[in-house]
């Protein structure tokens, strides 16, 4: 599957990117883009614990410094990273994780956005990545939000 370059976040200077991807073995072979945050959209519920650790492994092995996990299972999904990471035998710089259960996806896109910050020992975020799997609608709401991230930031903050 190829990244769709959707636009840049101004105050950040980060390249936005999408991956509408129509299951998880699509994300096989992500492109290596050294550091950057992901958000990860995904109903994982009827995924198996290999599936989803197979999933893992591709984004970090892509550069992901920052996972934002979103979804059905999410908290799994996140865990799953955690081991997965530990399992690369390089624990620092750490890829922090978090989980977006109890939020809506406008709400967990907006902190992949403009809150997740990468470990500082980390070379500087250059990129966020939203990953959809499976769910083109979740993939088109990254993706309008994307294209104008000032106006999508005012729109989640109240502000527009």
């Amino acid at each position: 599957m190829k990244l769709e370059y959707v636009g840049c976040e101004q105050i950040s200077a980060r390249e936005l990117f999408l991956l509408d991807a129509p299951d998880s073995s699509s994300v096989q072979g992500l492109p290596l883009l050294n550091s950057f945050v992901c958000l990860l959209a995904w109903n994982s519920e009827d995924s198996t614990v290999d599936e989803i650790a197979a999933l893992a492994t591709s984004i970090l092995a892509a550069g992901c410094a920052y996972i934002c996990c979103w979804g059905p299972r999410c908290e799994l999904v996140h865990d799953i990273f955690d081991e997965v990471h530990v399992g690369f035998g390089e624990p620092q710089p750490m890829v922090i994780s978090t989980w977006h259960s109890e939020e809506p996806l406008a709400e967990a896109l907006w902190f992949a956005l403009f809150a997740a910050i990468p470990d500082e020992r980390r070379e500087p975020c250059r990129a966020v990545v939203g990953i959809s799997v499976a769910n083109s609608s979740w993939a088109a709401e990254m993706r309008d939000a994307m294209r104008d991230p000032a106006a999508f930031s005012a729109a989640v903050c109240g502000n527009g």
